[in-house]
């Protein structure tokens, strides 16, 4: 019984004093000033790829604010229905918007022949959890009703990276939603909040160099949590999420030597453990009862190899073999 209390006793983020909280707001905003500086550079017309651009963006009216992309592959033909990705970016759930996306989504769209959208959502720090979440719920629903995009309804998949994974796989456990999409794709999602920065640091490789995440943490979690918030909810720390609660097919990646991969790796397990399948593959690429788990070797968070060649390399690998999971597991007739 007392391991039972133990195991179901809520866990809150850690106290801040006043000089803290107002460290971290400044430091957080200050991160969002220097975000949205880099963007409009990057976007400036001499200076934007053209041949990324969204086909259109949209905003729909559950979520006013907010300005979505969306992805026709080039050789679409006009009464084609076509497989759905939504996209969710990642930054720390403060950071970035679906802008810093659009190589993938252009990538995936066309190499692909899929309906990419993707979708932006409120962030910290004044919108904290379940917003964010809520935001994609409203979004997923609205685009699965918007008649004017051409969407094979059998054939949805939602997918993010890093805080936009937490995100794709919070959204869709929404019973709202959840019948509705087929699988999920988790790029180095953080899935469980109550692990200590230590123990998670001291899960990686020897060899594994400095982590981002080390010293920013904190500041993001501060942003995205309130400090009554139980941080084992389900839909903030996915890996509490009971299997039934979430689509029938899962693709979670970690990155060797990101501190948020052994949490990742535990949650793939636990979930795959559910069903009397057999796990194939080897140990860091295996499949078992519609969960596959890949991890990225020798990587750290978000970053892909020491040169702009390997990292090119190693992310089309990647998002390869996702669509090929997709199409077999997923968007399959």
């Amino acid at each position: 019984m007392a391991n039972q209390a133990a195991t179901t006793a809520p866990v809150y983020l850690q106290r801040f004093s006043l000089f803290a909280r107002i460290r971290l707001a400044i430091r957080i905003h200050i991160f969002k000033f220097l975000a949205t500086k880099a963007f409009q550079v990057i976007n400036l017309p001499l200076i934007r790829d053209s041949t990324i651009l969204p086909t259109l963006t949209k905003v729909y009216p559950c979520q006013p604010n907010l300005l979505n992309r969306i992805f026709f592959p080039k050789s679409y033909k006009s009464g084609e229905l076509l497989p759905l990705y939504l996209d969710i970016h990642g930054g720390g759930f403060a950071l970035l918007n679906p802008i810093c996306d659009d190589k993938f989504c252009s990538y995936f769209s066309n190499t692909n022949k899929v309906l990419v959208v993707s979708l932006d959502y409120p962030k910290t720090p004044a919108a904290k959890f379940p917003a964010p979440s809520e935001a994609i719920r409203d979004l997923v629903q609205a685009v699965l009703e918007d008649e004017s995009l051409p969407i094979d309804k059998s054939k949805v998949a939602i997918g993010g990276f890093s805080a936009g994974a937490n995100l794709a796989l919070s959204a869709s456990q929404y019973d709202s939603i959840r019948d509705k999409i087929g699988g999920v794709v988790a790029y180095y999602p953080p899935v469980d909040f109550t692990t200590p920065i230590a123990v998670s640091l001291a899960t990686r490789p020897k060899e594994a160099g400095p982590d981002m995440l080390e010293k920013d943490a904190p500041m993001f979690n501060w942003g995205y949590i309130k400090p009554e918030q139980d941080l084992k909810h389900p839909m903030l720390s996915v890996t509490y999420a009971s299997r039934e609660k979430l689509p029938p097919k899962l693709y979670i990646t970690g990155c060797e030597h990101d501190l948020l991969c052994r949490d990742a790796e535990i949650m793939a397990e636990k979930l795959a453990n559910v069903g009397s399948g057999q796990r194939s593959g080897s140990d860091d690429s295996w499949e078992k009862n519609g969960v596959k788990w890949e991890k990225v070797l020798g990587e750290v968070h978000v970053s892909f190899g020491e040169t702009k060649r390997r990292r090119d390399k190693r992310r089309v690998e990647m998002h390869e073999s996702v669509a090929d999971w997709l199409f077999r597991e997923v968007y399959h007739d």
